[in-house]
């Protein structure tokens, strides 16, 4: 019997050792789950004193555990507003009613405030009585610390927007979604939910439109800070009804104005907003600005047309820049320079071969606003048909046969600039079209390119044919015509105006006489010069003067009426002159000949070299190579 009861008491005992073991191995498993937790656990009896206390509690609190063992949890709350309500949620739990969540300071060993959130359970026993209470935390000290940062910095933020002159917009998706008070009264809104459903484009004025939404887009794409917009934009609408206010009869009470427009400077910036990318926008008023620049450059752009013309009218005016006369006719010409400088508008100067076109265009120039820029002359009448779009357009390398690299055309080069279209008569029908739409849209496309160029030039064209008669055989555009020829300039001929003869003698005399101190003539000759018609005009005088310089003899096309010795009106020796060998002399005639063709056929060069037998390209090397 002994030995039975021996038996169950060591069964007993090491059954009993077995469970205690197990006991102790659940107690180490929860006890290191509850100290490995992130979270502040906290466990009490059934008076409140802390029976277990995790490392992370110790992190927080600075206490280690066998320092609160034992201890109240209301006395870790050493703050006196706290105890009472910690004591009023344990008496609640308690009773079994759970607080829920809430938030508490404790006192660390340190002496620092730590706010916690608290979650709170229990567990009971068979009687309902409490057994434990848990105590779960989350130290939020840091998060609230940076919601308290957060909350001062967008206050401070909000003040200085509030209180900048500029206004200020936030825009999410083309909408705003903040705007100051200087952002509300500029565009007249009372406040911004009546902006809450408006695209930001549209308080800008329709031609700036584009350019806005551009920037936008750039801005966002590029993630860009400090792009510039300017332009004009709109201001409410205030003479609806449904914002007649207190008697105001459409006038905004804070601001004053009306629904009009005016000039801003937008500066954008992209920036994040609520983890979506947005706009910050400032806006600045700058139409006194605009306005003031303006009367600036239009009062300088008087001052300097009224310079040109005092010193033009001082007197009675023998030359205007390289243009030299005097004559009644000449006076009526520089005038008319003077008022077709003194604009952007297309400008077309008439007048026969050799009359000075070009210098016209040239003084035109030089005499605007645009002096500073390129002035490029084109002589239309030399280009080949096939090559004209190329020629003004430019191309591509590889847009035709033979584009081996890219090319800039005249457009290109006169931008900016004027662009001297010589001869402009000579375009074809096909090419007036297109060149119609660059000057009308200042917008154009290279050969063989897809990329829209700018073209900022004003156009002086010339031709010695009469424009109308052209227009009415239909070898010029009618609407082309026009465009180009809104301030008309007429070149008289030599001919009607010989008393400029002496003048333009002397002129050339100065520049081209081989002997510095030769300005005079002879009497005679002057007569001679004075009773010829001169078909060639200008250009013809300087080729006969340049002859009489070289073999002292008066060479013209026809014989003049009235008297002359044979010496004045001779043609040239056909024997060399003293000291010439057989090339220049050859050289001479050559040039003789090429200048009589050219003053018969009125320097149409392809009528002149079809007279010669030539080509028209051999004629024109033969002149450059001459100095024909």
């Amino acid at each position: 019997m002994e030995g039975k009861l021996h038996r169950i008491e060591s069964e007993l005992k090491r059954r009993i050792e077995e469970r205690s073991a197990a006991l102790v191995k659940e107690r180490n498993f929860i006890s290191a789950i509850l100290d490995t937790a992130g979270a502040l656990i906290l466990v009490l009896d059934r008076e409140g004193r802390i029976i277990r206390f995790n490392r992370a509690c110790e992190d927080s609190s600075g206490y280690a555990f066998e320092e609160v063992k034992n201890r109240r949890i209301w006395d870790l709350f050493m703050i006196p507003e706290e105890v009472m309500p910690i004591q009023a949620t344990f008496k609640n739990i308690i009773d079994g009613n759970f607080p829920g969540k809430h938030e508490s300071f404790w006192v660390t060993k340190e002496g620092d405030r730590r706010r916690i959130a608290w979650s709170t359970t229990a567990l009971f026993d068979d009687e309902g009585k409490l057994e434990y209470g848990i105590w779960i935390g989350l130290d939020i000290t840091e998060r609230n610390r940076a919601e308290e940062d957060l909350r001062a910095s967008e206050e401070r933020y909000r003040a200085l927007l509030e209180n900048v002159k500029d206004g200020v917009a936030l825009i999410r998706k083309r909408k705003i979604v903040y705007a100051n008070d200087a952002f509300l009264s500029m565009f007249c809104h009372q406040t911004v939910e009546t902006l809450e459903d408006t695209d930001i484009v549209q308080l800008v004025a329709p031609d700036f439109r584009s350019r806005f939404v551009e920037l936008l887009d750039t801005a966002l794409d590029q993630k860009s800070w400090g792009l510039t917009f300017r332009g004009r934009c709109l201001r409410k609408d205030l003479n609806d009804i449904n914002d007649i206010k207190d008697g105001k009869d459409g006038k905004d009470a804070k601001t004053g104005k009306d629904g009009s427009d005016f000039w801003a400077e937008i500066l954008t910036s992209a920036i994040r907003h609520e983890g979506a990318p947005a706009i910050l926008a400032t806006v600045r008023d700058i139409t006194e600005n605009m306005l003031w620049e303006q009367a600036i450059k239009d009062e300088a752009e008087y001052f300097r047309s009224e310079n040109v013309r005092l010193k033009s009218s001082i007197g009675e005016r023998y030359r205007l820049l390289e243009i030299i006369g005097k004559s009644p006719a000449m006076q009526k010409v520089y005038e008319r320079i003077l008022d077709a400088a003194a604009t952007d508008a297309g400008v077309m100067v008439l007048g026969r071969s050799g009359t000075g076109k070009e210098l016209v265009a040239k003084a035109i120039h030089e005499l605007s606003g645009r002096a500073q820029k390129p002035f490029v002359p084109v002589n239309c009448s030399a280009i080949a048909e096939t090559l004209i779009e190329s020629e003004f357009f430019g191309h591509r390398r590889g847009a035709f046969t033979g584009a081996h690299a890219n090319k800039e055309g005249y457009l290109e080069a006169a931008h900016t600039g004027t662009l001297f279209l010589d001869e402009v008569g000579d375009i074809g029908l096909n090419m007036q079209v297109k060149l119609l739409r660059a000057l009308e849209s200042g917008e154009y496309v290279p050969v063989g390119d897809h990329r829209v160029r700018m073209a900022d030039i004003r156009i002086i064209a010339a031709t010695n044919k009469e424009p109308m008669e052209m227009v009415r055989a239909g070898l010029m555009r009618e609407d082309f015509f026009y465009r180009i020829s809104v301030i008309p300039v007429t070149v008289p001929p030599l001919k009607d105006r010989k008393e400029d003869i002496p003048l333009l003698v002397e002129n050339f005399l100065r520049k081209q006489g081989k002997n510095p101190k030769q300005k005079l003539i002879p009497a005679e000759v002057m007569d001679g010069l004075m009773r010829y018609d001169w078909p060639g005009n200008v250009r013809e005088l300087q080729n006969v003067l340049q002859r009489y310089l070289t073999v002292k003899s008066l060479d013209f096309l026809e014989i003049p009426t009235g008297s002359a010795t044979p010496q004045q009106l001779s043609r040239s020796n056909p024997l060399p002159a003293k000291g010439q060998n057989i090339d220049e002399t050859l050289a001479g005639i050559e040039r003789e000949m090429i200048i009589h063709a050219l003053e018969t056929c009125r320097w149409n060069r392809t009528q002149a070299a079809a007279a010669l037998g030539i080509s028209r390209r051999a004629l024109f090397r033969k002149m450059k190579r001459l100095g024909a």
